[in-house]
């Protein structure tokens, strides 16, 4: 199986650990550069509690392949629309050594039906912009008196 390019190991010729050009650990400016994120974000991360804080060596944060996969779940539940606090809920269960299945199905469905959600409201709105973007009203007031028409009809539905 191919990893992808953000969870390749780097080839240095002074490894931090590992075998000689091939190391095991990588220093933020590696993790930054393969991930596409800034170092500030990926200490954010840390410090908010949704990746374990990484080793240090010499006073330095050093990061390895397990965390590197840690930080791929990260992304990928942000790519999936949760936010920081959904994601440390969602990892939860891994830093527990429980089998997250059931808590990653439960969120997902969660979140699609939020997303389903959302949705209607976004077909609302269109619908209502669309409505605004042809109005034949000759006045503000006529606009309004055409809304509330619209709104009373929407209701003895």
């Amino acid at each position: 199986m191919h990893k992808p390019q953000h969870l390749q190991p780097v080839q240095r010729t002074t490894p931090v650990s590992g075998t000689i050009g091939f190391p095991t650990q990588f220093p933020i400016g590696i993790v930054a550069s393969r991930t596409g994120l800034a170092a500030s974000a990926i200490r954010y991360y840390e410090s908010v509690g949704v990746v374990p804080k990484p080793h240090r060596v010499s006073g330095r944060r050093v990061y390895d392949e397990s965390w590197m996969k840690w930080l791929g779940l990260v992304l990928l539940a942000q790519d999936a629309g949760f936010s920081i606090a959904e994601i440390r809920d969602l990892v939860t269960p891994f830093e527990q050594d429980k089998r997250p299945t059931m808590c990653c199905q439960k969120a997902a469905d969660h979140k699609i039906r939020e997303l389903d959600e959302q949705m209607a409201r976004i077909r609302k709105m269109k619908k209502v912009l669309a409505m605004m973007s042809s109005c034949g009203c000759r006045t503000a007031g006529d606009c309004g008196e055409a809304a509330l028409q619209q709104l009373y009809e929407r209701r003895s539905v």
